[in-house]
């Protein structure tokens, strides 16, 4: 599907009945969402993409064609293009705080909104100094080590640590994939989009204005900040509700696929 700026981002459309956009998280793409959209598409039309800089979609060189701006409005060409008037959103981690951004601008076009692993940008200064320097540190990894790098960065993070033990084949297919992807889509996504995230603490106003039924999910074994930033907005959105998980880390529609399907479905009104 082309975008305004001339970039291809790919699509995944199945299934039939009220529509639901799924986001995906840095280091995954499309196929992040196998075992939720499989379930999901029985009786609802589910609608995945990668991200631009994420295989297949476009992976461009100039970094003025990434931003967080940019995107919401993927999102929005997406639903557009496919006539959706109203939506279910579904966000992970990147893809979470992109829904996010796009339910505080459009939020007439939701029907709910679901943010899994959502955390903020840096607060104050000197979180943001420790922030930026996390930021420098994957660069730098995937400048030296391309496609492995990123794979080692994520295999001894410790959001990811219990993963393999959980679900050994799903994780092993996930390094796979991410070996796969593109260093410059990954980098460009660093340098822009991740290194200019807000602070989600200094917009209360907007969030406690945004009438949009919430569903924030994560782990207890997710990166502290995650914790911070889900309990924030716990007691800031007006219409929300939380779950948490227990001995489970970033990715928790792998590693608890089951109650992910489960409380997506009660937040979507189907069961």
């Amino acid at each position: 599907m082309l975008m305004d700026d001339g970039v291809d981002i790919f699509i995944d459309d199945t299934g039939h009945g009220p529509a639901i956009i799924l986001a995906h998280e840095f280091g995954g793409d499309w196929r992040t969402w196998d075992k939720i959209a499989r379930d999901l598409s029985q009786d609802h039309r589910c609608i995945r993409f990668s991200a631009r800089g994420f295989l297949p979609s476009d992976v461009p060189v100039d970094m003025a064609l990434y931003s967080q701006d940019r995107q919401v409005r993927d999102v929005l060409a997406i639903a557009n293009t496919l006539g959706l008037e109203t939506f279910h959103l579904v966000g992970l981690s990147m893809g979470s705080f992109t829904s996010l951004m796009f339910a505080l601008k459009y939020a007439d076009r939701l029907l709910s909104l679901t943010l899994m692993g959502c955390s903020s940008g840096p607060r104050d200064d000197a979180s943001k100094a420790a922030y930026l320097s996390e930021i420098e540190k994957q660069i730098d990894l995937l400048e030296r080590a391309s496609g492995k790098g990123a794979v080692e960065w994520f295999a001894n993070d410790p959001a990811y640590v219990h993963l393999e033990d959980k679900a050994r084949l799903e994780w092993q297919t996930y390094r796979n994939n991410l070996e796969q992807q593109s260093v410059t889509g990954a980098l460009n996504t660093l340098r822009t989009v991740h290194w200019n995230r807000v602070s989600l603490f200094d917009m209360s106003r907007e969030l406690r204005d945004l009438n949009v039924p919430t569903l924030l999910i994560y782990g207890d074994e997710d990166y502290p900040t995650i914790a911070s930033t889900n309990e924030f907005l716990e007691n800031t959105l007006p219409i929300c509700r939380k779950v948490f998980l227990q001995n489970t880390g970033h990715l928790v529609h792998i590693e608890e696929p089951a109650s992910i399907i489960k409380e997506v479905r009660r937040q979507i009104g189907s069961i």
